[in-house]
């Protein structure tokens, strides 16, 4: 068959090039450490990087000894940030995410020490520390729009591979890995809802990127995504990713290309999606007869209980599984499979408030974000500034539509201690501020200006050449 002679292809080329996983780890290892040396944004892009792609676990066969790549490359970006402390602290931007991301982990700090099962409270502190400690230091750092841009790609590019890997698995071996193995101790469910939150940069760089590879290689990588999301089975990220792209072609214009999108995207889920994906997806709507979805239901109820015994310090972080079983959940150790639940019966209410205010406030400073980008397409009148403002709204749109992905993911499942959506938080707090002084260096005559009482007007988006006309809006 046509499968088994391209994957025979494939693996011989491949073949060629022995121990090729540990060599490109080790080269990875090698420029971001050299890269941090001068600029500390490279040492946390090597972390991210690694902390997304988790080659431990993706290349678990290929690497010949265990090293802790993740915690070397957070050695580094935290050396690097030392090395360059002057330069961080007179660029970084003090902003009320970062702020309230340190009162959170007062909170959890709290919840630790009252915990009943200290053992298992600390374990998990210590995974909750190392994330929010990294996502600190990134709100310093992250200080230019081309670092903004990388992120992007970066999460594009490694959730893209991500779901190549998943894809030939598929394909070639006949092995639906994602769904029955997960990815990095998620289950099917939440390395599903991790692959969702990379359509939006697909799809952002299909439509920005400069070239026309690049532009390919988005669609590519988005089409990967769409389909390992769609073979991990999981109804919850099915869902998720569906208003994470609603939000997108609501938001994008001009609107005759979103409604072509659409199509596009509707024709392509048709084709990828088997018999058995679309029962799958449509049984959500049969959740009062469904047992997944009932056992679900109880285990909120249970955590809704269980958080009211202890409101204010909670049972302590991941010590509330322990009790759902005596509130109506299903089974002993049942975990509660809803974020905010979980860190409310985890941490207490106010914990849960801090965390959901965070989402609100970043959701809020990226659609601020973009607001001020339509005033500059209406105002300006160099196209440079106008095309540049329009790239910079469909980036802030992006990581928009990827935190909503997340948060409305996050009504069925814990993913507390998993580094992309703290990365995606901390990079629209500080957006606003950059934004603001990337327009005050291009267009300083309209940055002055302010958005805030001026109304969303209409406003022009520039082809660039040979892509047709100038279409206002």
């Amino acid at each position: 068959m046509w499968k088994d002679t391209l994957g025979d292809w494939i693996t011989g080329i491949l073949g060629l090039f022995p121990m090729k996983q540990l060599l490109a780890l080790i080269l990875l290892m090698g420029a971001g450490s050299i890269g941090a040396f001068f600029e500390p944004f490279w040492g946390v892009m090597l972390y991210y990087t690694l902390a997304v792609l988790r080659p431990h676990y993706l290349w678990e066969w290929a690497l010949p000894f265990e090293v802790r790549w993740s915690m070397i490359a957070a050695l580094v970006a935290l050396f690097s940030v030392v090395l360059h402390s002057s330069r961080v602290f007179r660029f970084s931007r003090i902003n009320l995410i970062a702020i309230l991301i340190g009162v959170y982990v007062v909170l959890l700090t709290l919840s630790t020490i009252t915990a009943h099962d200290t053992a298992t409270a600390q374990r998990w502190g210590i995974e909750y520390g190392k994330v929010l400690l990294m996502a600190l230091v990134t709100s310093l750092v992250v200080t230019r729009m081309w670092h903004v841009r990388t992120i992007a790609a970066m999460v594009l590019v490694t959730l893209g591979y991500i779901s190549w890997e998943f894809n030939y698995l598929y394909l070639f071996d006949g092995r639906l890995t994602i769904f029955h193995k997960g990815y990095n101790g998620l289950d099917n469910n939440g390395a599903g809802l991790v692959l969702s939150m990379g359509l939006p940069f697909a799809f952002v760089f299909g439509i920005t990127a400069k070239h026309k590879w690049q532009r390919v290689m988005s669609w590519l990588f988005g089409l990967f995504i769409l389909h390992a999301v769609l073979m991990s089975y999981s109804r919850g990220a099915m869902i998720s990713a569906s208003v994470g792209v609603f939000w997108l072609l609501l938001h994008y214009r001009p609107r005759l290309r979103a409604v072509t999108i659409a199509v596009a995207l509707c024709i392509a889920v048709s084709v990828l999606a088997g018999q058995e994906i679309r029962d799958r997806f449509m049984s959500t709507a049969e959740f009062n007869t469904d047992g997944s979805a009932q056992s679900r239901l109880d285990s909120w109820a249970a955590a809704w209980q269980v958080t009211w015994d202890k409101p204010f310090t909670g049972q302590g972080i991941r010590n509330s599984n322990q009790y759902l079983h005596n509130y109506g959940a299903d089974r002993q150790g049942r975990t509660i499979h809803s974020q905010y639940l979980q860190v409310a019966a985890d941490s207490g209410i106010l914990t849960a408030g801090v965390y959901i205010t965070m989402l609100i406030l970043a959701l809020n400073y990226l659609g601020h974000t973009r607001r001020r980008c339509l005033y500059q397409l209406n105002s300006a009148t160099d196209p440079r500034v106008i095309e540049d403002a329009s790239d910079i709204e469909r980036l802030a749109l992006g990581f928009q539509a990827s935190l909503i992905t997340f948060a409305f993911g996050g009504v069925f499942l814990s993913l507390e201690v998993v580094e992309l959506p703290w990365l995606l938080l901390v990079v629209a707090g500080v957006f606003p501020g950059i934004a603001r002084d990337h327009f005050t260096k291009h267009a300083p005559h309209l940055a002055a200006q302010t958005v805030d009482d001026t109304p969303t007007p209409t406003f022009t988006i520039p082809r660039r050449s040979g892509r047709g006309p100038v279409t206002t809006v």
